[in-house]
């Protein structure tokens, strides 16, 4: 069962859903898969969705989860991206062994985390340092594994570069590394497209924008049938992004990106002015990654191996960007045999 926790840091709570059956619970752990009921939500996220076999893609998971993590000494800390929550997480949560711990918490801003004070607050250092000490408030001596997508996973690749002693292991879906996503930028065309998107939620007029046409772009970012099929889940979405303070914090993480997005025909001169970030992750990675993925094109992943030497990638063949929830027992397998 999930239940709902807060931590305090710099005066803003940050709510997190926690699933620690080792803190206390007196049982001997199971080995079996959860079946739990979603916390709160009532239909499972995209029942039925994951019946498709995927291509090949990669090494098959072992049977064996190996000797070097227990249940008792590992917790997952999961990262969601925009514009979702934490209820994102829930369907992935459900295929991950009982015993083990884990905690998913709603980013600065978002669902029921406290906005921040300032806007420079929601700068990635500033998220960076926010959510390290997240980690160090929740992690009790455990070993981390850092699962994060999207905008999770931009704050959780610098986070791991900068504070590798609090990261065991990285696990990202679909979030495109800092400098590699940078690089794109300039030498790909369909990634310029793919971003202007961002244009938009950097708008000063963003906020009403959204509201009047509906909500129109957030929905049709999260798919076609979305809100049809995980409706108890979208609603919880609906009803944040209705609240005006609390969609301009989710906006404000676009707004305090360190690099605009060039247009799409930008000059050769314009391009060249782009500064590439060298951000180097030398903790054990796995990159999961939907090959129909709108907002990334393929050469987001050009050069991983410069900025991050022991990443394993595997991809899905028909997964989009939001692979966590289309797919979460093949991506549930992947993580535990990374373990």
């Amino acid at each position: 069962m999930l239940q709902s926790q807060y931590v305090t840091i710099d005066g803003k709570r940050i709510h997190y859903l926690s699933r620690e059956p080792s803190a206390g619970l007196g049982k001997k752990p199971s080995a079996t898969r959860s079946k739990e009921p979603s916390a709160g939500l009532g239909k499972e996220p995209l029942a039925g969705l994951e019946k498709e076999p995927s291509a090949e893609l990669g090494k098959e998971p072992s049977a064996k989860l190996g000797k070097e993590l227990t249940s008792d000494n590992t917790l997952f800390v999961l990262l969601h991206g925009f514009p979702e929550n934490a209820h994102a997480w829930e369907a992935f949560i459900r295929t991950l062994p009982l015993h083990y711990n884990i905690v998913a918490p709603d980013l600065p801003g978002y669902h029921l985390s406290d906005p921040l004070s300032e806007e420079r607050q929601y700068e990635v250092p500033a998220l960076i340092k926010r959510m390290a000490t997240f980690i160090e408030k929740v992690k009790k001596g455990r070993k981390v594994i850092l699962v994060a997508h999207d905008w999770g996973g931009a704050i959780a690749w610098p986070l791991s570069a900068f504070h590798p002693d609090l990261i065991h292991k990285l696990v990202i879906l679909n979030a495109a590394h800092p400098s590699t996503f940078t690089q794109s930028l300039i030498v790909s065309k369909q990634q310029r497209v793919k971003s202007q998107y961002i244009s938009s939620l950097r708008d000063k007029n963003a906020v009403s924008s959204l509201i009047s046409t509906d909500f129109k772009l957030l929905k049709d970012m999260l798919g076609e049938g979305f809100f049809e099929q995980q409706w108890d889940y979208a609603s919880t979405l609906l009803n944040d992004w209705s609240q005006e303070a609390r969609l301009n914090a989710m906006l404000n993480y676009y707004r305090c990106m360190p690099q605009d997005i060039p247009p799409v025909d930008a000059s050769d001169e314009e391009l060249q002015t782009i500064h590439v970030p060298n951000i180097h992750i030398g903790v054990p990675t796995l990159l999961l990654w939907g090959r129909n993925d709108l907002a990334f094109d393929n050469a987001v992943l050009r050069g991983i191996e410069k900025y991050v030497p022991h990443c394993e990638v595997i991809y899905h063949e028909t997964a989009t960007h939001w692979i966590h929830r289309e797919f979460p027992t093949w991506a549930s397998d992947r993580v535990l045999a990374f373990m």
